[in-house]
């Protein structure tokens, strides 16, 4: 099956330490480079040499994604190596093997290199006969998961939690979305068209709500602050909100996406846009933000799992999506690689709606519209569900809780409650009987 591969990351599992970590590389980049392709005669036909195997220098770039950190970069003779000459490696325009280093006398060399966050640029400078290749692998470490006993209660219970709710101005609040960081809380309004932006300390200003043309269903906000993802579910389309510096919002384009498109999570690097689908099929949408600022008319990638979609969230590393199955009452762990194992669906409490997954990649959120409670999944657990967060029995009740984000700092969760007063109710933890407060 043809999985979410543009995100495509390779996982190579080479041990586990005696405390039980999980240490794993993502293979970011793979490739041959040769003497002798179209690209090559083209340029040294460009001299007008007349001469083939003079071993005229070519260059070639590749674009890989990467984690902003140190990578271990890979470069071997494959074939005929005594044809090399010589070959020069740049990394963003950086030389981390120069002519020097490598020729036909290095079987392979590895070179710890640096790497920005998102795309990152592979240039390979080969000189050599027609025969010659030069094999270039980029790997980087993946973040290690902890043992459970690292970050779950020794009781199998989440930590001590404090709720408040505040009422948003607005009646029956659906998608939810933090800012990036964290100063803002975005909530949509399909009765009235439009999306709440609210402020979570007095420091920041308040903002009018945005005018939506259609009615508004999940939201995302993209992690570089820039722009705001919006769904459609009525009128099957997905628009894009840029923000500026100012704080001022406007819609800037809506696509046409599918059937009943409900949640939607932008990638951690801001490269993608996953769309889960309320529909039979169960399908989950991936399409390259860039394409949809660019086009009207996207590429889009899908893939199949569960019924009813309605939550999405896309893991810390971008190695899982999360999708709610409120036919089902289940959570979808899908991977983005052909590489990741797949992972069966975990079950959660009464129509499963909004999903959101933490900042350390810790825990799941989920958000049941069925029965008023939000399910803690511990990712560290292998994906068990270790408590259910049944609201009802505090003061102020949670109703049919529909969408749900988690802050970036991962200290507060928000809940958007679709009922006609309009509210969001937050979570947060206590710390030595200190409660960490919100709004």
């Amino acid at each position: 099956m043809k999985k979410l591969s543009m995100v495509l990351l390779t996982i190579i599992i080479f041990g586990l330490s005696a405390t039980g970590h999980v240490s794993a590389e993502v293979l970011l980049f793979e490739g041959i480079f040769k003497r002798g392709n179209a690209i090559f005669e083209r340029a040294i036909g460009s001299k007008r040499t007349g001469n083939k195997g003079n071993g005229t220098p070519v260059t070639q770039f590749e674009n890989f994604s990467g984690m902003s950190g140190e990578a271990t970069l890979k470069v071997c003779n494959v074939a005929e190596a005594e044809k090399i000459s010589s070959a020069t490696i740049s990394i963003n325009g950086n030389v981390v093997v120069g002519s020097s280093n490598f020729n036909q006398n290095v079987g392979c060399i590895e070179k710890t290199v640096s790497l920005n966050e998102g795309d990152n640029i592979l240039e390979v400078l080969l000189k050599s006969k027609p025969g010659g290749k030069v094999g270039v692998q980029i790997l980087q470490l993946k973040p290690d998961i902890p043992p459970s006993s690292d970050v779950c209660d020794g009781d199998g219970t989440y930590p001590n939690t404090w709720i408040e709710t505040i009422y948003v101005g607005k009646e029956n609040p659906l998608g939810i979305s933090v800012s990036h960081d964290g100063e803002y809380v975005y909530v949509t309004h399909p009765l009235s068209n439009t999306v709440s932006v609210i402020p979570t300390s007095e420091n920041s200003p308040v903002i009018e709500p945005i005018a939506m043309e259609e009615k508004p269903g999940g939201i995302s906000a993209s992690p570089d602050g820039k722009y705001l993802y919006v769904t459609h579910p009525l009128s099957n389309a997905v628009s894009v909100i840029s923000i500026s510096d100012n704080n001022n919002y406007n819609v800037i384009k809506t696509i046409p996406l599918g059937n009943k498109p409900w949640g939607v999570s932008v990638s951690p690097n801001g490269e993608y846009v996953y769309v889960s689908h309320f529909d039979t099929d169960g399908t989950v949408s991936v399409i390259s933000t860039s394409a949809i600022l660019e086009s009207d008319y996207p590429a889009i990638e899908t893939v199949s799992a569960g019924t009813g979609h309605k939550g999405v969230s896309v893991s810390p590393i971008g190695d899982y999506v999360y999708v709610s199955n409120s036919g089902g009452n289940t959570v979808s762990v899908i991977p983005t690689s052909e590489n990741n194992p797949v992972i069966e669906t975990i079950t959660v409490g009464e129509n499963p709606t909004g999903v959101s997954v933490s900042p350390d990649g810790k825990y799941v959120y989920v958000s049941n519209s069925g029965n008023s409670t939000v399910s803690v999944i511990s990712i560290c657990d292998n994906n068990t569900v270790i408590d259910t967060i049944d609201v009802g029995e505090n003061p102020i009740n949670l109703e049919n809780p529909t969408g749900v984000s988690v802050s970036p700092d991962g200290k507060y969760v928000y809940v958007s409650n679709y009922v006609p007063e309009g509210t969001v109710s937050v979570f947060g933890f206590k710390f030595d009987d200190q409660i960490m407060n919100s709004f």
